[in-house]
């Protein structure tokens, strides 16, 4: 998958580039909470460039969809195990309401993934799923 920015910063070799939403996004405005500036988003890449240059990257689309795999399926499970534990839960308790504790099992279920989502990024993905530069382009001057 590739996709064009413009170079925002330059600190070293460490570039602040800022991108057009995708058009794979559809129009969800997620990002932003469909706010108007959910049609760009800025991340930092390893390169040589210069403020104003206009970059192509590109990353892998089986790493794509690893990368999306890794971020939605845990907090998936988690919901998933905690709800079933919650249903569980709810049985061997009398007096409480089941489909409440299942509810309160999936919510602390999904947090608890979250939070070892979070713990283990740094450790797993260090340079895993980065896009890499494939072409740096200088602006055109206009007269």
């Amino acid at each position: 998958m590739t996709n064009k920015g413009i170079v925002t910063k330059v600190e070293g070799d460490t570039l602040t580039v800022i991108f057009e939403r995708h058009e794979a996004c559809g129009d969800c405005h997620a990002c932003m909470h469909g706010s108007m500036n959910c049609a760009k988003h800025t991340v930092t890449l390893k390169g040589k460039a210069e403020v104003g240059d206009e970059v192509v990257v590109e990353m892998d689309n089986a790493q794509v969809m690893t990368a999306s795999a890794a971020a939605y399926l845990p907090p998936f499970a988690g919901m998933m195990i905690g709800l079933a534990l919650g249903w569980l839960a709810g049985g061997v308790l009398s007096g409480i309401n089941r489909e409440l504790v299942a509810a309160l099992g999936a919510v602390l279920g999904t947090a608890a993934a979250y939070g070892v989502m979070k713990l283990l990024d740094p450790i797993l993905s260090k340079g895993r799923w980065e896009q890499r530069i494939v072409s740096v382009r200088k602006p055109e001057k206009k007269d």
